[in-house]
């Protein structure tokens, strides 16, 4: 039996790992010229492999999503331990976010290679497979260089659109047409966001947690707490990177930044007018005086205004920022991609093919995505071992 990986990034290093479990000819093909590229590039380069909070309840789908019974068994116990057995070993932050001991993703991306070449794991570096189709029950796929090979079985680990500068693409997946499958549009999905800058003009460069909303009209269509960063073109980081993919086909959405959930309980308890010669006073302990200083420019308030109590009470009332959705940064800044294939055409647990028996899929060409956190390297992970099982 011979098993062929289109993509060699974390999802088809670990199909390729599962499957050789159980079989010894095993092919992965691969644009870069080292296995898990991508991979050696999460988590700022310290490579966020999973988080402790995994559950099918955070994950998201544009369509219907399929997949709660394999994210609910293959949790973060499961992965954690399989990484321990490929001498992975690991520590977690307070909030979940799980990264190797040695802090290095391109560590990691070397260990997985050399595991893979002690298996006999034939691996094509720099080899872009340009289309593929099945005749007389056999895969066959084609190479740019014009080579052609012949496999019993195929997995499609090829990835997205997202980092297209480590050579990203989704153009193979165009070869599912002819089997009848059905392929969703690709977009940026944790991505940057671009917006106007009437209220936050000033607030280049400073970095806080916020509690953000994505208003369609008066309409709260998404909403995340976490941390951004304001920027010339607009809003960065995890926050705001969660919620990214709800604004691509629509117009007129407005983001909300609201500060009033950093604030102290009971925090205007402890607030007086004996206490505090200006109204900004109070705040200083808690905010950057560049988001107070914005704050009170958009009510049209001078920064050396006197403390009063009713002033200040409006003050905290009007903690939020709102500016207008002008898109995201395109794939070269987003994480992932939502261009996928249509999950209804999918086994949801073995993750082969309906409509073409064999051909299986793993990580990002899945209509699955989750917050910043390593929720997203996990789906690589556990897709790419459940795929390897190849299951019929």
């Amino acid at each position: 039996m011979k098993i062929g990986i289109i993509g060699g990034g974390a999802s088809g290093i670990f199909a390729a790992i599962e499957a050789r479990k159980k079989y010894s000819d095993i092919t992965i093909f691969d644009k870069n010229d080292f296995l898990g590229r991508k991979l050696s590039s999460t988590g700022a380069g310290r490579c966020n492999l999973t988080n402790v909070n995994v559950s099918p309840d955070i994950y998201r789908s544009i369509k219907k999503f399929s997949f709660k019974d394999i994210i609910q068994r293959y949790d973060y116990g499961f992965l954690n331990n399989y990484l321990n057995q490929l001498g992975i070993h690991t520590y977690h932050t307070d909030d979940g976010w799980v990264y190797p001991l040695s802090n290095s993703a391109r560590n990691i991306s070397i260990l997985l290679e050399d595991y893979l070449i002690r298996q006999n794991v034939k691996i094509y570096k720099n080899s872009s497979v340009s289309s593929f189709k099945k005749s007389n029950n056999r895969f066959q796929i084609k190479t740019d260089s014009g080579k052609v090979f012949e496999f019993d079985k195929l997995i499609l680990a090829s990835g997205g659109k997202a980092y297209p500068q480590l050579r990203a693409s989704d153009e193979i997946l165009q070869s599912l047409l002819n089997f009848g499958h059905a392929l969703l549009p690709a977009f940026p999905a944790l991505a940057p966001l671009k917006t106007s800058k009437h209220e936050t003009k000033s607030l280049n460069g400073v970095r806080v947690d916020a509690t953000l909303r994505i208003l369609d009209h008066n309409s709260i269509i998404g909403s995340d707490f976490g941390n951004i960063i304001f920027t010339e073109w607009g809003l960065n980081g995890p926050g705001v990177m969660n919620l990214s993919h709800l604004v691509h086909q629509k117009n007129n959405l407005n983001i909300e930044i609201d500060f009033s959930s950093l604030l102290p309980q009971d925090f205007l308890k402890n607030v007086s007018n004996d206490k505090f010669l200006y109204l900004s006073t109070p705040l200083l302990s808690i905010f950057n005086k560049k988001i107070i200083d914005q704050l009170l420019l958009n009510l049209n308030v001078d920064v050396n205004s006197p403390f009063k109590m009713n002033d200040f009470r409006h003050l905290i009332k009007m903690m939020k920022f709102t500016e207008k959705i002008l898109g995201t940064r395109d794939f070269e800044f987003a994480q992932i991609s939502t261009g996928a294939i249509e999950s209804s055409q999918i086994n949801p647990e073995s993750l082969e093919s309906k409509l073409c028996p064999g051909l299986y899929f793993a990580g990002e060409v899945l209509d699955v995505f989750g917050p910043c956190g390593g929720f997203n390297l996990h789906w690589a992970f556990i897709s790419g071992i459940i795929a390897g099982q190849l299951k019929s």
